[in-house]
């Protein structure tokens, strides 16, 4: 096993399911430390620690590079053909949680740094690692180092994340439709792509509105409604009325990333049947796009609770996450140098996409909306699914690509 996949394996080994990044955060420092680089450690909470590392000579750009070092559950064991922490390589392939999401493209992203400095690369302007916590669930870390004045000079940043699928999906329609490819254009890629995988560089993605809204009514015995007062009848009032403001934002479109999309998507409300409600929830993710920006949306459901409040309802919004969309356009510097470099690496044509998902690149954007950013790493749609993979091929190519994606940004 080389190096480069035995660091991989390292973290890969080490549990950071929702948590425990402190353990991936110490290994890189000490890593980086073993090649002469500094690094940061920031504290969340305990057990959970982001790490910063940088180089460079400070007299140009700041490139930034993103990947998170939490991982989702580890799914139901008995379907993981091996143990989902052992990092086993079969077939070119190391399999686990977290290979593919997103420890190989961190690792990746830490190797290209650690290559770079050793080889005394002249770097004019900075590289800045970072790698996060609770991406899966907020994106804590990069929230935290927003605040901290990570993001404010950061001119693009590279995010990790997998950008691929296994070659052979590129024939099945649900594959076409999720890459906005028609099936001619689909067989085209299959055709000149001499590798096991297709990739593609993500430059826009959507970002979200996530919020629940709580209404308020008075319990009674269901023989005598009149005493009390329904909390599920003006929660209905106020989905019809949100539901008539989603018809009139559905010609808001994005290039890439196509309309908003709004979905409720959970609804409670009573205690037992024979009592009328005193309280009543509805809960609503929307995938936004730059068109029509977050805060227009809050404003305008807001508007709408106002109103049915003034009209008798007691109805309150609890925001549990706002993150804004991504869009860099197809000729900035990074989306070329990337698409140009990568092309030869890959060996295969790199379409420029968009998709649904959002990434640690909506935080990072809120403190700093002129960052240019792509989304382009190693691994593939097997990302929290059990038998989690990634190609070590392309986990080996990344690594390259970073290194020389740094060096033509900072040159």
């Amino acid at each position: 096993m080389d190096e480069v996949v035995q660091a991989l394996s390292d973290i890969v080994k080490l549990n950071t399911v929702n948590g425990n990044e402190k353990l991936v955060a110490d290994y890189l420092a000490d890593l980086f430390k073993q090649h002469g680089i500094d690094s940061t450690a920031v504290e969340y909470a305990p057990n959970r620690v982001s790490l910063v590392a940088e180089i460079g000579d400070g007299n140009g750009p700041v490139v930034g590079f993103d990947g998170h070092s939490d991982v989702v559950a580890l799914g139901d064991a008995a379907k993981w053909q091996v143990d989902a922490l052992s990092a086993t390589v079969v077939d070119g392939n190391m399999i686990g949680r977290g290979t593919s999401d997103m420890k190989s493209g961190l690792m990746a992203g830490a190797l290209a740094m650690i290559h770079l400095k050793d080889q005394n690369v002249p770097l004019h302007g900075t590289l800045r690692f970072m790698a996060t916590v609770g991406e899966e669930y907020g994106q804590y870390g990069a929230q935290q180092l927003g605040k901290k004045g990570y993001a404010d000079d950061l001119d693009t940043l590279i995010v990790g994340e997998p950008s691929g699928v296994h070659k052979q999906l590129l024939l099945q329609k649900q594959i076409q439709y999720m890459l906005q490819s028609d099936e001619a254009g689909a067989k085209k890629l299959f055709d000149a792509n001499q590798t096991n995988e297709q990739h593609f560089i993500e430059l826009a993605h959507k970002g979200s509105l996530t919020y629940t809204i709580h209404s308020k009514g008075i319990a009674a015995h269901s023989s005598m409604p009149e005493i009390g007062k329904n909390a599920i009848t003006p929660l209905m009032r106020f989905y019809q009325k949100e539901e008539d403001y989603f018809a009139s934002i559905k010609d808001y479109r994005n290039p890439v990333l196509g309309p908003v999309t709004p979905v409720v998507t959970m609804i409670k409300g009573g205690e037992q049947i024979n009592t009328v409600p005193a309280s009543a929830d509805l809960s609503v993710k929307i995938r936004t796009i730059p068109e029509l920006p977050n805060a227009d949306i809050t404003a305008a459901i807001k508007q709408i609770i106002a109103d049915l409040n003034a009209d008798g309802a007691d109805l309150t919004m609890d925001i549990l996450s706002d993150l804004r969309p991504m869009h860099t356009m197809d000729n900035a510097p990074l989306v070329k140098a990337a698409k140009e470099i990568g092309q030869v690496e890959l060996q295969q044509a790199l379409p420029l996409i968009g998709v649904p998902g959002g990434t640690d690149a909506s935080s990072f954007l809120a403190f700093n909306p002129d960052i240019d950013v792509i989304v382009f790493g190693p691994g593939n749609i097997t990302a929290h699914q059990v038998n989690e993979y990634v190609d070590l091929d392309m986990y080996h190519r990344f690594i390259t690509i970073y290194e020389k994606l740094i060096t033509n940004l900072l040159k």
